[in-house]
């Protein structure tokens, strides 16, 4: 029993743990501060976009009111923007504002436990933003399907993949600025293309494509097939490449983190 208490408490999961607790607590001390753009804007946009826009544009496919197909989308899409705002910028303000991470190496901890913890609080944030979602869409008549509740545990899935993604970028970044980029080039036209306002097939082909390349894509689509209760095999494919983006990320940010803070 202590050697397997050993061997957990080595593990950059337990290690990861105690990093996402400090960065719960220190979320508990300003949450007051921050739930606004949990819930207040994902609310504006489905009210803004899922109604407003929403009553010029005819049913979706088969007979699905425009809100009814924007809500899933939005739940994927802010779900991918909590966990990478707070993986980019908030994860860099940490280690070279607020020298956090070094001081999380004077301690048993170390870069692959920092990555860990960070990729694990970046989906909470993403967990808390689905929620957010859900009860807004839930309000609104717009979630009608029991297997919806299923969505909660993609959006932390979801937030896993765009935190592991977001700390290669912080890990290599050289100033806060280079995350304009990230979001610029990469963040934001996933958020357009990706299938969250529109179906895809309205895109070109190659744009069709490379669209479901991109993690936000299976995201979309998965989230939107639990809540419309349209269960098909292509989830597993959709749920398994949202964990090799998980995976890679993580295999890419420690090394990376490893490299920048051990000199």
């Amino acid at each position: 029993m202590t050697s397997l208490t050993s061997i957990i408490q080595q593990s950059p999961v337990w290690g990861g743990f105690r990093v996402w607790q400090r960065n719960r607590d220190a979320f508990r001390r300003a949450w007051h501060l921050e739930i606004g753009g949990i819930a207040v804007e994902p609310f504006i946009l489905l009210i803004g976009v899922g109604f407003g826009l929403g009553a010029y544009i005819s049913n979706i496919g088969e007979g699905v009111s425009y809100p009814h197909f924007l809500a899933p989308g939005v739940i994927a899409a802010y779900a991918m923007f909590h966990a990478t705002f707070d993986a980019t910028y908030g994860a860099y303000i940490r280690m070279e504002t607020h020298h956090i991470y070094e001081s999380i190496l004077f301690t048993p901890l170390g870069p692959e436990d920092i990555v860990v913890g960070e990729v694990m609080w970046g989906a909470t944030r993403a967990l808390m933003s689905a929620i957010a979602v859900m009860l807004v869409a839930t309000l609104f008549g717009l979630l009608e399907s029991p297997w919806a509740i299923l969505a909660l545990p993609v959006a932390y899935l979801i937030g896993l993949t765009f935190a592991s993604i977001s700390m290669v970028m912080t890990a290599t970044a050289s100033t806060i600025g280079a995350m304009n980029n990230f979001f610029t080039l990469l963040i934001l036209p996933m958020f357009w293309v990706s299938g969250v306002f529109f179906p895809l097939d309205r895109l070109p082909q190659i744009v069709q494509n490379l669209a479901w390349a991109l993690p936000l894509t299976p995201a979309a689509a998965l989230v939107r097939g639990l809540v419309a209760g349209d269960l098909t095999p292509w989830m597993l494919l959709w749920t398994l490449e949202l964990v090799a983006f998980t995976l890679a990320g993580l295999w890419f940010a420690s090394r990376f983190m490893r490299r920048r803070l051990i000199k």
